[in-house]
């Protein structure tokens, strides 16, 4: 599970290094263009250990793990493909192929299947379990599972808004995206290694 908060934390890293670059500078430059789809790139990362942890835990899907991780690497390498046009202003690209709109929702797409898939898993699970402590920690769990499914559906209305209504791109959408997917992480630090003082609240 760790590789899964490790995953994360780049993908955060890697927006916030972007960002930085944007406050100071005013405008989408080099290092957001390569931050920016690396962040991106890092989920998918993540989505893959999180499946597999998913897996381990309740011993279903294991036939859909080698598809998953193949459709993750063809996602990755879709990600990274310059005609993604990445920060880059919609002047230099217009007239030109650009994927950006299909890459991501592909992106979204793929990680709401998986994220879909855990949050029926733990919500199951949490009606099953005998425990307080364990039933409080899949519910956690299926709420950081949302709160990601919210991030992946924040960023295809970003790209709505760029098909749809020529918008730039970048909108709010995406910053409160990604607002959540600091949740997520914060729900599945609670539900995998909850703190003693919560635990002690739960015990009868």
């Amino acid at each position: 599970m760790s590789f899964v908060f490790i995953a994360f934390f780049f993908a955060l890293v890697f927006l916030a290094i972007g960002a930085l670059e944007t406050i100071i500078t005013g405008y989408f430059k080099e290092i957001y263009r390569i931050t920016f789809p690396l962040s991106y790139c890092s989920v998918v990362v993540a989505d893959i250990f999180l499946y597999n942890f998913a897996m381990e835990i309740t011993g279903k899907g294991r036939k859909g793990f080698i598809p998953i991780i193949i459709l993750g690497m063809i996602i990755i390498i879709l990600l990274l493909l310059p005609w993604n046009w990445w920060g880059f202003p919609r002047e230099v690209y217009e007239g030109k192929l650009n994927i950006r709109t299909y890459s991501t929702i592909i992106f979204a797409v793929y990680s709401i299947a998986i994220y879909s898939i855990i949050a029926t898993i733990s919500w199951k699970a949490k009606s099953q379990a005998n425990e307080k402590v364990l039933e409080k920690g899949l519910l956690i769990l299926f709420l950081g599972v949302m709160s990601m499914i919210v991030f992946f559906v924040m960023i295809s209305i970003d790209n709505i808004l760029i098909v749809v209504f020529s918008h730039s791109g970048y909108s709010i959408f995406v910053y409160l995206g990604w607002v959540f997917a600091f949740l997520f992480i914060l729900f599945l630090y609670l539900s995998l290694a909850m703190p003693k003082w919560i635990k002690n609240r739960l015990k009868p």
